[in-house]
């Protein structure tokens, strides 16, 4: 028994295990294109970092985009992914799916014409590592959008977000949060 341990300690695989360090992995994943438009166009992109991949999602709000990685297993019907953004007759319209987060712990900062979105929830259970954190933002285009008068909800760890567009002869304020009712 001995020395098969002792060949089994000076093997090359039980050296590696012992001093092995853990990598960091990172993927990222951009679903960004190019496309010529014009400066009428509006030209939107969501940025999620979540998990061990960062992605860019370039879109044009006429078109709106949706999350085309992430499905749910168990989902049956309903819009799939975790996001979808799209224009709608009074302006943009986002959903993010953010389960186990309360309304209290999301946070929409304005930064410029980009909203900064954050939601951290809590450790329901001792079996849990931690509650779940959710980062992300939205750059709009410039002069589309008029941000002071956006309304943001969150109900069964979904949020909805309704950007109006800025109608002719109209400025949007400044503002640095969004409340989250």
């Amino acid at each position: 028994m001995a020395p098969l341990i002792r060949k089994l300690i000076s093997s090359p695989l039980f050296s590696n295990l012992l001093h092995h360090k853990p990598s960091t992995l990172v993927r990222s994943f951009s679903t960004n294109y190019h496309l010529m438009f014009d400066s009428n166009d509006e030209m939107c992109s969501i940025n999620s970092h979540g998990g061990s991949m960062s992605r860019t999602d370039q879109f044009n709000a006429r078109r709106g985009t949706y999350d085309q990685i992430t499905d749910y297993p168990w989902q049956r019907e309903g819009p799939q992914g975790t996001y979808e953004a799209k224009r709608v007759d009074e302006g943009l319209f986002v959903r993010i799916d953010m389960p186990g987060i309360d309304k209290k712990k999301v946070k929409i900062n304005v930064e410029d014409d980009s909203l900064i979105i954050k939601g951290e929830g809590v450790k329901e259970s001792e079996h849990e590592c931690s509650g779940r954190t959710y980062v992300g933002s939205i750059d709009l285009c410039p002069n589309f959008f008029k941000l002071d008068e956006a309304k943001a909800e969150m109900r069964n760890g979904v949020l909805r977000l309704l950007i109006p567009k800025i109608k002719d002869g109209q400025q949007s304020k400044t503002i640095s949060e969004i409340s989250v009712d």
